[in-house]
């Protein structure tokens, strides 16, 4: 259901983007039924086209992607925009705090939300829970 809602979403940012919005989706079918919070991924992929995609004249790509890890389910975000300096200032935004407010209620510290700035632009955000709360 999380993937469906994102998917509507950048196909509409796809029409105001054109050809510099490249989303792609990486979704296991064995983990298409799992449960997950509502709008957990929507404020990261937000941010990603705000801060990320939109700056860079050409735009880029975004992949939304989801992986079990042992008895995780890890949700990634990733944008080939133009980078951050910051990932603590990255990380403390009102869409990242609903996002780790979500994650402890839900799971408390059992949850994780990691950001990573690659050398060669863009960003990665990683979330991960337990796969049952």
């Amino acid at each position: 259901t999380e993937f469906e809602a994102l998917n509507d979403y950048l196909a509409l940012m796809r029409v105001r983007m054109g050809a510099r919005l490249q989303p792609r989706f990486e979704l296991p079918d064995s983990l298409t039924d799992l449960p997950v919070p509502p709008l957990l991924l929507q404020p990261l992929v937000e941010n990603a086209i705000k801060h990320g995609l939109e700056p860079k004249v050409e735009g880029g790509s975004i992949t939304v992607s989801a992986r079990q890890d042992g008895a995780d389910l890890v949700l990634e975000v990733a944008d080939t925009g133009v980078g951050m300096t910051d990932t603590a200032q990255a990380s403390s935004g009102f869409g990242t705090a609903q996002v780790r407010e979500r994650l402890a209620t839900v799971y408390g510290p059992a949850a994780a939300i990691d950001f990573i700035a690659p050398h060669a632009g863009g960003v990665r955000v990683s979330v991960r829970f337990p796969l049952k709360p």
